[in-house]
C-alpha cells in the first residue's frame, strides 16, 4: 500500500489501531498504518483518543492509596451481608437492578467504540441463526404431528366402524399409553 492509495482507500483499519499501539504489528504494516494516518484524519484521531484514553488509565492505576482493614472485618461483612438479605420482593429493588444493570450495558456499549456495530451485526447473525434453527424444528414437530393424525385417522377408519371389539381395544390401547406417558413425566419432573 503505497502513499496514493492509502488517499484513495474507503476502508479504515480501525481494528489496527489497537494493535499498532500495543506494538503488535509487523514493521511493514506498521509503516502501512503510518502513512494511512498521515492521510486519514479520522484514523489519526481515533490513534489520539486511544493513546489519550491509555493515558488516562495509567495514571489512574498509577495511584496507590493504601488503608489499613480491621482485623475483623471480613465477619463484619459476611454478617451485614447475610442479615440484609432480602431478595428482590420490593419494586425499588428491581427498578435500582434494571437500572444498574442498563448502566452497564451502557458502559459496555461506550467501551466497544467504533466495533459496537460488528459485535451486535455478529449476535444479530446469531439470533437469526437460532431463529432458522428453531423454525425447522417447528416445522418438523408440525409436519410428525400431522403425519401421525393421518396414519391414525387411516387405521380408526379401518378398524373403528368396522367392529366395537377394535373400537374398544384402541380406545384401552390410547388409555395405556396416556397413563404410561403421565407416569414417566411425572417421575421426570420429580428428578
Amino acid at each position: 500500500m503505497n502513499y496514493e492509495t492509502a488517499k484513495f482507500s474507503n476502508e479504515c483499519p480501525r481494528s489496527a489501531i489497537a494493535e499498532y499501539i500495543d506494538g503488535e504489528l509487523a514493521p511493514r504494516a506498521e509503516l502501512e498504518l503510518e502513512m494511512h494516518f498521515a492521510v486519514c484524519e479520522c484514523c489519526a484521531a481515533e490513534l489520539n483518543q486511544q493513546k489519550k484514553l491509555l493515558c488516562a488509565l495509567d495514571f489512574a492505576l498509577e495511584e496507590k492509596k493504601e488503608f489499613e482493614l480491621p482485623e475483623n472485618f471480613t465477619k463484619v461483612i459476611i454478617a451485614n451481608a447475610e442479615s440484609n438479605v432480602s431478595g428482590l420482593r420490593q419494586p425499588k429493588e428491581r427498578f435500582n437492578a434494571v437500572f444498574i444493570c442498563s448502566g452497564l450495558f451502557l458502559l459496555v456499549i461506550i467501551g466497544l467504540g467504533s466495533e459496537t456495530e460488528t459485535v451486535f451485526g455478529a449476535f444479530g447473525k446469531f439470533f437469526e441463526q437460532f431463529l432458522v434453527v428453531a423454525g425447522f424444528v417447528a416445522h418438523l414437530a408440525f409436519d410428525v404431528a400431522v403425519g401421525i393424525t393421518v396414519i391414525i385417522r387411516s387405521v380408526c377408519l379401518q378398524f373403528v366402524y368396522k367392529s366395537v371389539f377394535a373400537t374398544v381395544l384402541l380406545l384401552a390401547v390410547c388409555g395405556f399409553c396416556a397413563v404410561a406417558f403421565s407416569r414417566l413425566v411425572f417421575r421426570y419432573n420429580r428428578i
